[in-house]
């Protein structure tokens, strides 16, 4: 049995009847998934379950779940289910799919800070200029032609990398572990060369991970490296920057702004020198957030399961 286990107070991280029903279908086993709507129905059913989708699992339910082979989450970051530590022949499954929904919302930020569109949205209205037009045009890039430097080159990284190079930016990515990649990048360099690239940054876009020794490695130092037209972006986890150093940037004018989407705690405090920092465009850790989440997720499950039954 599979149980689908995705309470969640975001709306589309909750799967719909119909979702599970296709998802069944799909790796055909109707009667094998079942959809849970209570941690209660979930704990009882348990004992029966060979895999289990949540978004959340306590150490002491593998005890309940004598059959278990699978536990798997839509979540990317290893963070959400890295405390536990499961017994033997038990696999932790995390999702691979958001680069589909998280690249986009990438490349939009981009294109908004490299035309204005965020930095200059609201400079006519609440009492502001009559018509900004010099600033408007100071400010105008293209992407095209452009260099973005993409801090943590998985598998979103990858996808952005994709989406931008087809717009004509040229793109480096960087990670800990250096390939070629023709398609989404124009080079790949290790995270030693960091220093390296980063003043030559129009745009940097940091999506990486909080479980590998990410914790500031944009600390005050690096972000003086950038020049002062560079847009910094975070849609990874907010360990990577330090906050108060980026705040500082930005209200020196040392870089020309920020779109954060995470932070190094969350909520982001009210007392935050982010919030009152010019041009630091915020958002509530919410770069996946897309009305088929899950059925992207599911349709990546369903791929696997199909290639391990290939792999017999």
């Amino acid at each position: 049995m599979r149980l689908v286990y995705l309470q969640n107070k975001v709306p589309c991280f909750q799967p719909t009847d119909e979702q599970v029903r296709r998802f069944a279908e799909r790796v055909n086993a109707s009667g094998e998934v079942r959809l849970c709507r209570s941690e209660e129905e979930f704990l009882a059913l348990l004992p029966k379950a060979r895999a289990v989708f949540v978004w959340d699992f306590r150490q002491e339910w593998f005890a309940r779940a004598p059959l278990l082979a699978h536990l798997c989450t839509p979540a990317a970051g290893h963070d959400y289910l890295g405390a536990l530590v499961p017994p033997p022949g038990v696999t932790v499954h995390y999702g691979s799919f958001h680069g589909a929904i998280m690249a986009e919302t990438a490349l939009g930020a981009v294109l908004s800070c490299a035309h204005g569109l965020l930095p200059f949205a609201g400079a006519m209205t609440s009492g502001g200029e009559a018509w900004p037009y010099d600033r408007v045009v100071a400010g105008a890039r293209r992407v095209f032609g452009s260099t973005i430097v993409v801090l943590g080159f998985g598998a979103i990284g990858r996808r952005f990398g994709e989406m931008a190079k087809r717009l004509g930016a040229k793109v480096v990515g960087v990670r800990r572990h250096p390939a070629p990649d023709a398609e989404a990048a124009d080079s790949v360099v290790g995270a030693d060369r960091l220093d390296e690239v980063l003043p030559s940054a129009d745009h940097l876009v940091c999506i990486l991970p909080s479980d590998t020794g990410t914790t500031g490695i944009l600390d005050a130092r690096r972000i003086a490296l950038l020049k002062p037209t560079a847009f910094v972006y975070n849609f990874g986890r907010g360990n990577a920057i330090d906050e108060d150093a980026l705040a500082a940037a930005l209200a020196a004018r040392r870089v020309a702004g920020a779109v954060l989407d995470v932070f190094r705690e969350e909520p982001l405090s009210p007392g935050s020198p982010l919030r009152s920092a010019p041009n630091a465009f915020l958002y509530p850790h919410s770069s996946a957030f897309s009305p088929d989440y899950l059925d992207l997720y599911f349709e990546k499950v369903a791929e696997s399961i199909e290639a391990a039954g290939a792999r017999g």
